[in-house]
């Protein structure tokens, strides 16, 4: 059996695990202790905009509060590049913690992004297109998810496979772009905890196993496994994340089992430490400013025949603005900018007795948005932005630049 298809299978197998632990759960009476925990969990969720629809006018909250008129709105994928915590949810951050699509019923469309999603408050499908990383290969992708206050999780596939069987022998092809996915999290002690894993194919493989002749195989793909935690469902001010992302990363041709050359880029396994926060240090009803950052530590080890590794910290500076236009609140604007900085690197090959050290500050974010909201049901967004920004002129061309629409019908 192919090693994704079992792959598949364990992810869907995990998911229906999962559910049918939290239903037995709900239907077995817990202890007084467990009632009373059970019980402070579902209030601090229902207090948080994060795991509740609420109302697009601002609620009648202390101003202290993380949960202003400003974070009871769900944005699109233009909104909050930078993953800002302290900013409003977008469809990245339900779709990085699946529990938030609880009691959430609406429609998105976002064609410039080729994604599509329905909520029906408890189950949840999304519909989107993966891109191979290193070619032109597109695949569409099915996510299937279920969710409840407290828990969620989903599974998503993205197929593009054939194989050929005749006298020579056998040949398979994998297409750039075929992905595997599911993702868990959980509420606790106010805080969410998430798992997500996922293995895409980053470039057309191909797998020659012929009766008579050498067998080659191509492995271009890369697992990625990320876990975090974060205070956001009861965060006041402040809002952090920690977490870890492991990626192992395949990019070579094996003849008989060993490996000819090393691929470009080389293969490699990568383990990232990083946190993440964001503050609002100036709020009204009408408006707000948010600042933000990451701090990510990354260990790299490539493989054979490469005796390489690297060490890498990367720091992530933001901001973001929004606010407020018209007595009734329909129209909203926002706007941030946010910059990678590579603040050290050392490297390290063992094969050719040489070494690096550097720090790189290059990489500028610059983006601005609108939102328009019809009554409580219909909201339509649009983003323009672009990466090493240098001047308006250069908005509109291919390198770096976005443009995002996207629409939601609530219910």
């Amino acid at each position: 059996m192919n090693l994704k298809t079992m792959f598949g299978i364990g992810l869907v197998s995990v998911g229906v695990a999962f559910a049918q632990d939290a239903s037995e759960s709900a239907t077995t009476a817990p202890s007084m202790s467990e009632q009373q925990l059970q019980q402070q969990e579902e209030q601090a969720a229902a207090s948080e905009s994060l795991t509740a629809p609420v109302s697009f006018v601002k609620p009648d909250i202390p101003k202290e509060s993380k949960r202003s008129s400003f974070n009871a709105v769900l944005h699109g994928k233009s909104y909050n590049r930078n993953n800002n915590m302290a900013a409003a949810n977008n469809m990245d951050l339900l779709l990085r913690y699946p529990n938030l699509f609880a009691n959430r019923k609406f429609f998105y469309i976002e064609p410039t992004n080729k994604l599509g999603v329905v909520s029906l408050g408890s189950f949840f499908t999304a519909f989107d297109i993966t891109k191979a990383t290193h070619d032109e290969n597109q695949l569409g992708r099915l996510t299937l998810g279920y969710a409840v206050p407290g828990f969620g999780f989903y599974v998503r596939a993205g197929l593009g496979r054939e194989r050929v069987s005749n006298d020579d022998g056998v040949f398979s092809k994998t297409y750039g772009g075929d992905d595997w996915a599911a993702a868990i999290a959980k509420s606790f002690l106010g805080m969410n905890v998430a798992a997500d894993v996922d293995w895409l194919t980053t470039k057309t493989e191909t797998h020659n196993d012929p009766d008579r002749g050498v067998e080659t195989e191509d492995r271009f793909d890369s697992l990625t496994v990320n876990l975090s935690l974060t205070n956001a469902p009861t965060a006041k001010n402040f809002t952090w994340t920690l977490g870890v992302r492991f990626v192992d990363f395949l990019n070579e041709t094996e003849v008989d089992g060993d490996v000819q050359k090393p691929g470009d880029p080389a293969s490699y396994w990568d383990l990232s430490p990083y946190i993440r926060g964001g503050l609002s240090v100036l709020e009204n009803e009408n408006a707000r400013i948010l600042i933000g950052g990451a701090a990510i530590v990354s260990y790299r080890n490539y493989d054979d025949p490469l005796d390489q590794y690297a060490i890498t910290a990367v720091l992530q500076p933001s901001m973001l603005g929004e606010v407020f236009v018209g007595e009734e609140k329909n129209f909203m604007f926002y706007g941030e900018v946010g910059y990678d900085w590579v603040a050290f690197q050392y490297m390290k090959n063992n094969d050719t007795d040489t070494s690096r050290m550097m720090d790189v500050m290059d990489a500028v974010n610059v983006s601005v948005g609108f939102r328009y909201q019809y009554k409580d049901f219909l909201a339509v967004e649009m983003g323009l932005g672009e990466k090493l920004f240098t001047g308006l002129g250069n908005y509109f061309q291919a390198d770096g630049t976005f443009i995002d629409f996207s629409a939601m019908v609530r219910f």
